[in-house]
């Protein structure tokens, strides 16, 4: 590939001009940038990494296909709407006039069609050089064209974005332009297509609480400036300053605000990648090999089985995830400031087919306790809507310790979490499997198992209460109740919680985890196979009867036959006791009398 600086150029320049230019230097380090191939091809600094700034043109030619970008609406423009007062060469239309001389575009917004890795998108790039990429009219009407265009033609819209926020000296026309492109971005996202953002320095002010952070995936380059507040207010309104790597693309990882920081080098092979895994089709709707679930059981005590489901060794859903796709780009944090490692989620390739893959993350060693906090319960809820909106089928690995029971977690609306995330499962549209891999305690295992198919590995456990707490209350030790509490894998099944069980390697999972991960890869890759070949209506109505019905009841006639038939068992076993009670106090009064028990 050639530098984008010659690729791009648009004039040459003056031969004693060339003989007397200073040598470039990094802007960060100092250090010189003549003959890097770095700086040549991307403006990175090799010493240093800094990422220069880059021309809507040269943007593009990082990252579509050579030759392949056209652009759209370059003749749309609007210049002072509002014939904003001021005049002479100070005046707002002779500036806007005076860039379109120096970039040599015609607006802040630019827009396409174009290739990128083989797969047709809409692209736009929006220029800071251009008035601060601050958004107009003009730009406002190209941003919604580009995504109308992609809705007519059915392709993801990859949006590159540079900007200070709205224009002012259009007003409340520019203003408005936040709600004009969102409702196009709205009708978008109904036909189910994807959309791409990435940040670039600086990307602050309406354009970052608006259409940026409507989209599906946020990427942002290394140490950009990023944020709804500009800079200078924050330090206006922070009283001991701003803590160091503050407001930047890392700091928002850190926090799951965006979901990966990228460095510019790389950058197309992402969304290159993202896109494939985005555009694959569906599954086969063959033969899935094999018939039925797991039938054979290993028999152990329901206690034993719940230790070996905390196995310190046993693989984590991470690992699962690792094993099982071939590609995987994890979604990170629901965008409220917080990113719940307990929870991880992403877009993974299984069996060369794209799912939605959440997971509930316990360590079995280390720090962190698995405990859910509402956070996660908000990030499996936006990974189930993206799921639902792009028609990806949905994958959930269940272990945990449970829910985080926490003051801070109650505050921060551990309750409204749960119950959202749970009712965003069940309101799936496309295919859902959930399997216990592990541990699953009570609600935070049920609001990510409300699935069209659930499955179990063999020694995973389901529990409405671990078995120590509930000894804490019930009569008997853990191990007794264990037992009554029905927690197996087979009991499970026995009950019609579970479909099918899934067989473990040896002694258990935590022998063999690349083992443990293929089993289970079959038995996912067969369920998601045989959802596939229902008609949709067909699958929901299933799953809203699966859970309506779930545990049997009695009709009206029957169920007072039962409960009166209970009562008088009760009575009956109440007088046997009060006999016996009676018995007991005579034989213990009259010893030698030999009375009968």
């Amino acid at each position: 590939m050639k530098g984008i600086r010659s690729i791009l150029r648009r004039g040459e320049e003056h031969p004693e001009a060339a003989g007397q230019r200073q040598p470039e230097r990094c802007l960060a380090c100092g250090a010189l940038l003549e003959g890097s191939r770095l700086y040549e091809r991307f403006r990175v600094c090799h010493a240093c990494g800094f990422h220069f700034h880059l021309t809507a043109l040269e943007r593009i030619a990082t990252l579509a296909d050579l030759g392949t970008f056209h652009e759209d609406d370059r003749g749309i423009s609007a210049i002072d709407p509002l014939s904003f007062p001021g005049g002479g060469r100070h005046s707002y239309r002779s500036r806007v006039i005076q860039e379109q001389r120096r970039t040599r575009l015609t607006e802040a917004a630019v827009t396409g069609r174009a290739a990128i890795g083989g797969h047709d998108v809409v692209i736009g790039v929006v220029d800071f050089a251009f008035l601060g990429g601050s958004i107009g009219v003009a730009a406002g009407e190209r941003l919604a064209r580009a995504f109308e265009r992609a809705r007519a033609r059915r392709v993801p819209v990859v949006l590159v974005c540079s900007t200070s926020g709205t224009r002012m000296q259009e007003g409340l026309l520019a203003l408005m332009q936040g709600p004009r492109i969102a409702v196009a971005i709205e009708r978008f996202a109904r036909e189910g297509l994807p959309y791409l953002c990435v940040l670039t320095d600086p990307t602050t002010g309406s354009a970052y609480a608006g259409f940026v952070n409507l989209a599906d995936i946020l990427i942002a380059e290394p140490n950009a400036l990023v944020g709804y507040a500009a800079l200078r207010a924050l330090e206006e309104t922070t009283k001991n300053g701003l803590p160091a790597g503050a407001h930047t693309s890392e700091a928002h990882l850190q926090h799951g605000l965006i979901d990966a920081v990228v460095a510019r080098p790389q950058l197309r092979e992402t969304v290159a990648g993202l896109l494939d895994l985005l555009s694959r089709g569906r599954l086969p709707e063959g033969s899935p090999g094999g018939q039925g679930g797991h039938l054979q059981h290993t028999p152990r005590p329901a206690w034993q089985q719940v230790q070996l489901s905390r196995h310190e060794n046993r693989p984590t859903a991470r690992e699962f995830i690792e094993r099982m796709t071939t590609a995987f780009f994890e979604l990170r944090g629901d965008r409220s400031g917080i990113d719940d490692r307990a929870v991880v989620a992403g877009i993974g390739a299984i069996d060369g087919e794209a799912a939605v893959f959440v997971g509930q993350v316990r360590p079995h060693s280390g720090d962190g306790n698995g405990l859910i906090g509402p956070a996660g319960f908000r990030k499996a809820e936006r990974a189930f809507r993206l799921a639902s909106r792009l028609g990806l089928p949905v994958v959930t690995l269940v272990d945990t310790a449970g829910a985080d029971p926490s003051l801070a977690a109650e505050e921060a609306g551990q309750g409204h979490a749960v119950a959202r995330c749970m009712a965003a499962m069940l309101a799936v549209q496309s295919p859902t499997v959930a399997v216990i891999t592990g541990e699953g305690n009570s609600e935070a295992a049920m609001a990510m198992a409300t699935a069209d198919r659930v499955l179990m590995l063999d020694n995973a456990v389901y529990e409405v209460v671990r078995p120590e707490d509930a000894a804490a209350v019930l009569e008997g030790g853990p191990a007794e109740v264990a037992e009554r509490l029905r927690l197996t894998s087979h009991d499970c099944l026995r009950l019609g919680i579970v479909d099918h069980t899934v067989p473990e390697p040896g002694e258990g999972a935590h022998t063999n985890h690349a083992e443990a991960a293929a089993l289970l890869r079959r038995a996912i890759t067969r369920e998601l196979a045989r959802l596939r070949r229902m008609r949709q209506k067909r699958r929901l109505e299933a799953r809203y009867a699966r859970y309506r019905e779930t545990g049997s009841t009695r009709s009206r006639i029957r169920g007072r036959l039962e409960r009166r038939w209970a009562h008088l068992q009760d009575r009956i076993g109440g007088a046997l006791d009060r006999l016996r009670g009676r018995a007991f106090r005579r034989r213990a009064d009259f010893p030698d009398e030999g009375i009968p028990v």
